[in-house]
């Protein structure tokens, strides 16, 4: 087994680091003895990370405490990944599920890969909400993956929300997350692209879940934002709003746009902005985002639009 290196060993016994992670914790069951032990268990199976600066392996834990999500290998909820001499904490798709669970308004939730040769794999919306059929290939190569998608049942009852992205949506936060940042497009191309396939389908369709009280539904989000940060024009949607659905009023799309304009965003670049957040929670415009999302959509718009005017100056 791999010798920790000492410089690592010593960040690792560091007690202020120990003392911040224990005061983060957004889940105070969360460990630093059991994290640590975890940590020291992936850099001897991964020796590149323990070719990482000592700091940033601090940091990486400092995420696991903020984020919720153990380091365990049973669970699969969260990994360290080495870029280079950076350490980074990666939330998994088991991860985001495990916190949508946590907030009570999400009773099941199936997500999967559909590939060139699977026998069927149909996908239509009816009078009675959006329906979809899969048959897995069971023999031989799969191929390549053509869509993924996301299975949610409400502890509300009601229809389930699926959510589909087909292979260019895909492509699209690939691509985006190549130019955002070197290191995402790399984690695209590694033995890690089914997890992130599964986790941007996830990521897109959690935009439709209810929110919860105790605000880990939003918690959630931030988790994936911070870690998988999804800019506006990252995601092209696949789908229009269901024809069933009621969509946002003229007066809500104003009011939307009032949002930007008080916050200092510029009248002939605001509708540009509803477009990409249109894009963004999976709708292919401004007009056919769901009525139920106007609430999430203020939240969203008015934050995002002080930290852009903010940075500017």
């Amino acid at each position: 087994m791999t010798t920790l290196p000492a410089a690592i060993t010593t960040a690792l016994q560091d007690k202020s680091v120990a003392s911040k992670f224990s005061h983060g914790r957004f889940d105070k069951t969360l460990r630093w003895s059991a994290e640590r032990q975890f940590a020291e268990q992936a850099i001897q199976k991964n020796p590149e990370i323990g070719g990482c600066l000592p700091a940033t392996i601090q940091t990486a834990l400092l995420d696991v405490a903020y984020s919720g999500l153990s380091l365990a290998p049973s669970l699969a909820h969260a990994y360290l990944i080495p870029y280079g001499e950076v350490c980074s904490f990666a939330p998994g798709y088991r991860g985001l599920l495990h916190l949508a669970y946590k907030a009570g308004t999400v009773k099941s939730v199936q997500v999967n890969l559909v590939h060139e040769h699977d026998p069927e794999f149909q996908v239509w919306t009816d009078e009675n909400g959006r329906h979809l059929r899969h048959i897995e290939n069971q023999r031989g190569n799969p191929g390549e993956v053509t869509h993924a998608y996301c299975i949610a049942n409400l502890m509300a009852g009601g229809p389930p929300i699926i959510e589909v992205m087909n292979k260019q949506a895909l492509a699209d936060v690939e691509a985006a997350a190549s130019k955002r940042n070197r290191k995402g497009g790399m984690v695209w191309r590694s033995v890690f692209r089914p997890e992130m396939c599964k986790k941007a389908v996830i990521r897109r369709a959690s935009k439709l879940w209810p929110k919860d009280d105790g605000g880990m539904m939003q918690h959630m989000m931030q988790v994936s934002d911070q870690h998988d940060g999804l800019q506006f024009e990252s995601v092209q949607a696949d789908t229009a709003a269901p024809e069933q659905e009621l969509c946002l009023t003229l007066d809500e799309q104003t009011s939307l746009n009032d949002i930007l304009l008080e916050n200092g965003i510029q009248p002939d670049v605001a509708p540009n902005w509803l477009s990409r957040y249109a894009k963004a929670v999976g709708y292919s415009s401004i007009e056919n985002v769901p009525a139920r999302l106007f609430e999430q959509a203020k939240a969203d718009l008015n934050a995002r639009s002080k930290e852009a005017v903010s940075g500017t100056k």
